[in-house]
């Protein structure tokens, strides 16, 4: 067996084991899910200090939100299939919104952000994912928060955005 193929039977041993500590992680998700019965499920800052620690073990930030993010998500939607509400502004938002959440809600893209505050005000959303530009302290919408901010370290496509949440969840 030459040294490259050594190498790859080796790559796939580590993946394997990945893939295992993944499911692991799955099954204890799951377990959570069932002591936290129908309490809203999102938690940015439990997230936000989890992917801060990951960061600590050594690995490059990008990776770990990119990463985790999607297995955060995956373990988010089998607690409940949130609606998210998007303000479709440009591309780079719909990227970080896909980044951030991944495929596993159910999406709702508004145009404006107005359009957007009054749907998650009357919790027909729960959550809204903005540009972090789009100001909306202005607005007449004293139970929306900021509740995280995207990415944690640095900018996406030099921007960052918002998560929004009515505080009466």
């Amino acid at each position: 067996m030459s040294k490259l193929e050594k190498l790859r039977v080796e790559i796939d041993l580590i993946d394997k084991s990945i893939s295992e500590l993944i499911n692991k992680r799955y099954s204890l998700a799951d377990q959570i899910i069932k002591v936290k019965g129908n309490k809203f499920p999102f938690d940015p800052m439990r997230e936000n200090n989890l992917l801060k620690k990951v960061i600590d073990y050594g690995l490059d930030p990008l990776i770990v939100e990119r990463i985790w993010r999607q297995i955060i998500s995956s373990n988010l939607a089998r607690q409940k299939k949130m609606k998210i509400g998007i303000l479709d502004n440009d591309k780079y938002t719909i990227a970080a919104y896909e980044t951030y959440f991944g495929p596993y809600y159910e999406n709702f893209f508004y145009s404006q952000k107005v359009d957007l505050f009054n749907s998650l005000d009357q919790k027909k959303i729960d959550i809204g994912f903005i540009d972090k530009m789009e100001s909306f302290e202005e607005q007449n919408f004293n139970d929306l928060v900021c509740v995280a901010d995207y990415p944690l370290t640095g900018t996406f496509y030099n921007k960052k955005f918002s998560i929004l949440i009515n505080k009466r969840n």
